[in-house]
């Protein structure tokens, strides 16, 4: 179920996806632009955590269920702790349980957010799946880099320099 990470680095998003879909993924199984939204845990959680988890994976099964079956969404439950994950979470700066969109476009990790006001909404419920709603829809709809405005996305290019 699990494969190794093939250069990882260069191809984080692919590799991500590959390794956590419950069958093996052909190329042809993973679309070419999509945004995959990461709920990266502890290994041990608090209920508060538990309830970002569950909302975020709500938020993203209910508004996108098309897209998840087509493939242009994904959601995926990552463990920030477990050395076999290390790397991607320092990829993403991670150091909490948060909650991050990925885009990908041709296989390449071409922005990426950081969902940092879960941690203010999880106590409405409402204002949480819409916010993590409208942040997919906007990773979704987004076009390429030069088309985006200045604060929709953090750009990987910028975050690697």
């Amino acid at each position: 179920m699990r494969r190794v990470f093939p250069c990882l680095l260069a191809v984080v998003a692919v590799a991500l996806v590959a390794s956590m879909l419950p069958r093996r993924a052909s190329a042809a199984d993973v679309s070419a632009e999509r945004v995959t939204a990461i709920y990266f845990h502890r290994t041990h959680r608090c209920p508060t955590c538990l309830k970002m988890g569950s909302y975020s994976e709500e938020a993203v099964k209910t508004g996108f269920a098309q897209q998840l079956q087509d493939g242009t969404v994904g959601f995926y439950y990552v463990d920030f702790q477990d050395p076999r994950n290390a790397a991607l979470a320092k990829r993403f700066d991670i150091s909490g349980p948060a909650l991050v969109l990925v885009k990908v476009v041709e296989n390449e990790v071409v922005d990426s957010r950081n969902l940092t006001e879960i941690w203010a909404k999880v106590a409405d419920k409402r204002a949480f799946l819409a916010y993590v709603q409208e942040n997919v829809a906007a990773c979704c709809e987004a076009g390429s880099p030069e088309n985006r405005p200045q604060d929709s996305l953090r750009t990987a290019k910028t975050r690697a320099q």
